[in-house]
């Protein structure tokens, strides 16, 4: 049940803590021994254990070394001290790096037995209250899952295009019944939370999610006369879907129209009444058929994209928005989107990268002032950001790309005259970043490891300082990028260079061990096994690996 490392110079002291643990009555199932911390450090970078037995004073690594590289390693990882030292500074720096218990020499075995007892024991309720924990997260989770998955039923309604009409009618009942109106409308709702709140301050990222959460109830109650349904979009956009009647006295009915501008007015002021929290609001226009609701979505955030054209505005309608322009905001913006996913993919290849894509949908906006500069703006400042994305670089200004330095005092024609050359210059420069970038951090990490793997001190805090990293970090990043963990790339570089010496040298074993970074013979010939499937001995014999 429980697997222990025991850490000590002295042979004799290590096996007869492994003895007599493994007979007592702790359940513990596994005991492995270790001559000095390097050893030790090997066991606990293949293996997980549950506690630490170490001695301080050992050669070339001592106790305290041990409990640093456990400490920046494996934090939680509990570490009984057993010394021949009885000197108080020791003790306080052994309690300092979370030792939870500090032995002297010789150990009475009802003493060991009862500190190693009381860790096992705090480190088993530990993990009862961790598992406590989960099932009530769990159990919040599926008291959630209510609202959880009437957001993604409702998000489904007005994003998939490809819904059956079995689909639709699984979804509905799923819903509850709650879309059954003559006429169906979207609204999108993108909400500025910079700042809000009657502080009227900047707020925090946990801040922002109440705000939004607050601001989907408002919404929601200032639809309900249309038999509204408010929930989240991405980012910090709601959206509604509202459902109008017509009345049966037909001299009665209130023009669609006219509620429609109504709702449009409606939301964003509640939202600022209640809330403080300002708002801008696309409208679609109406349609009978639920299944147009895709359509429909799409249509409110065209109207609601307006608002980058005419930033003094808060409510958009998708049918003013047609009547202005062909070319949608949203089209547009497909179109840039499609141009830097070209332009990325181009970055390993040695032709100009055509233009005429988003060059030509400008030349047409020429005469339209207002709108040509917004569209140009798009475009050359999703450029600049791609430039700045790949970070700066020795000898290259950044600032040129600013499209205010480099497209200062131009007019609409001499923009679109300067704009071919700017796309080009952009994706030179970005090709060259990219290239430097290549030479990453990563590369730095593998480079200073293979240069240092034979010193046998090696430590992850010495491969961290290289790069000025936290320790958590640099193993978070190499495991993710390499597919796998630090030390055992480490032990992989010395297993093949041990190779290399056994297939093409006459060193002897412990000359090997020494010359790759073990400083035990014998825990190098269990390291090698554990790694190369053959005892070192057997791998020369056998001739393994020839010429590697």
């Amino acid at each position: 049940m429980y697997k222990i490392l025991v850490v000590d110079d002295e042979p004799r002291v290590s096996t007869g803590i492994k003895n007599f643990l493994l007979g007592s009555d702790l359940h513990i199932t596994c005991v492995e021994t270790a001559l000095n911390g390097f050893e030790a450090i090997d066991y606990l970078r293949m293996d997980s254990f549950d506690l630490v037995l170490t001695d301080i004073q050992m050669s070339r690594m001592s106790g305290i070394e041990l409990m640093e590289t456990i400490y920046m390693e494996q934090p939680h990882l509990p570490v009984i001290v057993i010394s021949a030292h009885e000197k108080f500074d020791f003790a306080k720096k052994s309690l300092r790096l979370g030792a939870r218990d500090y032995l002297v020499k010789p150990v009475e075995q009802e003493d060991l037995l009862r500190v190693v007892r009381k860790v096992l024991n705090e480190r088993e309720e530990i993990g009862k209250q961790s598992l406590e924990l989960s099932k009530r997260q769990r159990q919040a989770d599926k008291e959630k899952s209510n609202s959880v998955s009437r957001n993604e039923l409702l998000m489904e309604l007005v994003t998939e295009r490809s819904l059956t009409k079995k689909d639709y009618a699984e979804l509905m009942v799923e819903l509850g019944g709650q879309l059954s109106g003559h006429y169906f409308g979207v609204v999108s709702i993108r909400l500025d939370l910079n700042r809000g709140g009657f502080s009227n301050r900047e707020i925090s990222l946990q801040d922002r999610k109440l705000l939004k959460y607050a601001s989907v109830n408002i919404v929601e109650e200032s639809l309900s006369e249309w038999n509204g349904l408010a929930f989240n979009g991405f980012g910090n956009e709601l959206i509604g879907i509202i459902q109008l009647n017509e009345q049966e006295n037909e001299s009665q009915r209130f023009d669609l129209r006219s509620q429609l501008h109504l709702i449009g007015q409606m939301v964003p002021m509640n939202l600022k009444q209640f809330l403080n929290v300002e708002a801008s609001v696309g409208m679609s226009t109406l349609h009978p058929d639920v299944f147009m609701l895709p359509k429909l979505m799409e249509e409110a955030n065209t109207a609601a994209e307006w608002k980058n054209i005419h930033p003094n505005h808060k409510v958009f309608y998708y049918e003013d928005v047609i009547a202005r322009e062909n070319v949608t905001i949203v089209e547009w913006m497909a179109t840039v989107d499609d141009f830097i996913a070209l332009l990325k993919a181009s970055f390993d290849q040695t032709m100009p990268v055509g233009s005429d894509s988003v060059i030509s949908p400008l030349k047409e906006l020429a005469k339209k002032e207002e709108l040509f500069n917004s569209y140009f703006g798009m475009l050359v400042y999703r450029l600049y950001g791609l430039v700045l994305e790949y970070g700066h670089s020795n000898g290259i200004s950044l600032q040129r790309f600013d499209p205010d330095t480099y497209f200062r005092g131009a007019d609409g024609e001499q923009k679109l005259q300067m704009l071919h050359e700017y796309i080009q210059e952009t994706a030179i420069v970005v090709k060259q970043l990219v290239k430097e970038r290549d030479q990453s951090i990563l590369a730095r990490i593998a480079g200073y490891i293979r240069l240092h793997f034979r010193n046998p001190a090696l430590k992850i805090q010495d491969i961290a300082s290289e790069v000025h990293f936290s320790t958590a970090y640099l193993s978070y990043l190499f495991k993710q990028e390499m597919k796998k963990n630090v030390w055992d790339y480490v032990t992989e570089l010395r297993i093949e260079e041990a190779k290399r010496l056994l297939a093409t040298t006459d060193k002897k074993r412990y000359e090997v061990a020494y010359e790759v970074g073990y400083e035990s013979p014998e825990h190098f010939g269990r390291m090698f096994k554990r790694y190369a499937g053959v005892s070192p001995a057997e791998y020369r014999k056998e001739g393994q690996g020839g010429a590697g």
